[in-house]
């Protein structure tokens, strides 16, 4: 059963292919250590793996079938990321983030995600916001509905979905890179719990007029994403469990 999780879970890591001069393909088939971090990296950004857990390499490798020394190799990266500390005894941890690490992280999501939607509004080409809508329309689902613990759980990972696609539509991928390593600081669920509770209707209504001027290449759009990301730093910042962090 182990392994065929897996094997499962490395199958769906997406394999890269670069183009050569000569117009042949070369497949990138990436390391163990790479597609363990991949995995651990996509974990902590969902929420799966919580800030201040403790990882188990033994477990990990077990869980993957892979063996210890890749989980090792990925968890090293992790630290060298300031993501894990590595205490004695081989006790690693993913680290809570800080107040001041938590107010970086949301004013580089800001500036990411503001130049994001910039790019968008003055690109040439035909925008493609069927994600955008797609996802505004399961989160407007969730909101008509009961909001049970496990329906706020979908929309947050709905909320983390439409971020992230907002940043893909700029097309630059050392944006959407950044945009990944910030979320690895600071991931959508940790902005949920440790602010005070945010208004679900008041969100998803600016993510459906974002979507909407956005259509409409309208400038507006940028003022209502930079409305929106300083309610959501607000809310962080008036939380208890955000004011209880050094």
């Amino acid at each position: 059963m182990a392994r065929k999780q897996g094997l499962t879970i490395f199958r769906r890591l997406a394999k890269q292919m670069n183009a050569h001069d000569n117009g042949a393909i070369e497949i990138h088939y990436p390391s163990l250590s790479e597609r363990v971090y991949e995995f651990l990296s996509n974990q902590i950004i969902e929420g799966k793996i919580k800030y201040g857990q403790k990882l188990n390499i033994k477990d990990i490798s077990e869980k993957l079938n892979v063996s210890t020394m890749p989980v090792r190799d990925a968890v090293k990266k992790l630290e060298l990321e300031n993501i894990v500390q590595i205490k004695p005894r081989s006790n690693c941890f993913v680290k809570v983030p800080t107040q001041k690490s938590i107010l970086d992280a949301v004013e580089m999501r800001m500036l990411l995600e503001t130049h994001a939607v910039q790019r968008i509004l003055e690109s040439e080409d035909e925008k493609d916001l069927s994600r955008l809508s797609e996802l505004t329309r399961y989160m407007q689902e969730i909101a008509q509905g009961d909001r049970t613990g496990a329906a706020i759980q979908r929309y947050i990972q709905l909320d983390r979905l439409f971020h992230t696609e907002l940043c893909a539509l700029s097309a630059n991928e050392y944006l959407q890179k950044f945009y990944r390593e910030v979320s690895l600081h600071l991931n959508m669920t940790f902005i949920y719990r440790i602010g005070i509770q945010p208004n679900i209707s008041g969100t998803l209504e600016n993510h459906l007029t974002l979507v909407k001027l956005l259509s409409e290449n309208s400038r507006q759009a940028l003022s209502v994403l930079e409305m929106h990301l300083e309610q959501s730093r607000s809310n962080i910042i008036q939380g208890e469990l955000f004011q209880s962090l050094v």
